[in-house]
């Protein structure tokens, strides 16, 4: 039987080649429902919507070839997955996530990028072992382009391809999920220049290493120092920004 595909399963399967511009396009209306949420979750993955930047379900619907109505229900999908806030006679805005929510989304995170890894082990064979180093690779090179946004989404790549390789079904969808918000996070971050991100990159290449000698209690140790770290970082980020 073929598994039922979800928007989580759209929004990660969709390429994300561009600036995002051409992410709205009309849609067969055979998979409607779930395909408006991939879209415009797509669109904000790619970051064609900013956080903060408003949503105007007229115009949408217009890209979308669909009526108002659709894309409201739409929108309050994604008013219930926390991506969008919407606001009395104002309208509808993609969220801006606060230090709090940085904080439990990494937490989460955590305990779901671990699990992922000790079922990823036995699994990693040197065909997705390379796709991992490749990954590495491209990371470090927006990194050492400047490109802020390219080293995130190649960075959550990284972390999905983890989550993939646990051969958890229902663990990637939460992450999925969950990566969404992560990225509305990374968004807004100007912490550092984006240059410095190269050797922090770099050091995913540890992680590839662990995992293919097997050593599980170490890999497990890594990814939840690193994911830890990190969230130190952004909360600090984030708390200074709102102060």
């Amino acid at each position: 039987m073929q598994q039922r595909r979800g928007w989580e399963d759209l929004v990660f399967d969709a390429r994300l080649d561009g600036d995002g511009r051409d992410l709205l396009h009309p849609i067969d209306s055979r998979v409607l429902h779930e395909a408006v949420l991939a879209q415009l979750m797509v669109a904000i993955r790619s970051g064609r919507f900013a956080p903060g930047e408003r949503l105007r379900d007229g115009e949408i619907a217009e890209r979308l070839g669909l009526s108002r109505g659709t894309v409201r229900e739409a929108l309050r999908r994604l008013e219930q997955e926390g991506l969008v806030v919407s606001q009395p006679h104002r309208g509808v805005y993609i969220a801006r996530l606060n230090a709090d929510d940085a904080g439990e989304i990494f937490s989460l995170r955590q305990l779901l990028e671990s699990f992922a890894v000790r079922l990823a082990i036995p699994h990693l064979d040197d065909v997705a072992a390379g796709r991992l180093r490749k990954i590495v690779d491209d990371m470090t090179a927006a990194a050492e382009a400047g490109d802020r946004m390219g080293h995130h989404r190649q960075d959550l790549l990284f972390h999905e391809q983890i989550c993939l390789a646990s051969r958890h079904r229902h663990l990637h969808r939460t992450w999925s999920s969950l990566a969404l918000k992560l990225w509305l996070v990374n968004f807004g971050l100007t912490e550092t220049p984006v240059e410095a991100a190269g050797p922090r990159a770099r050091v995913h290449l540890d992680l590839i290493d662990l995992m293919q000698h097997g050593d599980t209690d170490a890999a497990v140790a890594w990814i939840e120092r690193h994911i830890a770290n990190r969230a130190g970082e952004v909360v600090r980020v984030l708390r200074a920004s709102e102060s």
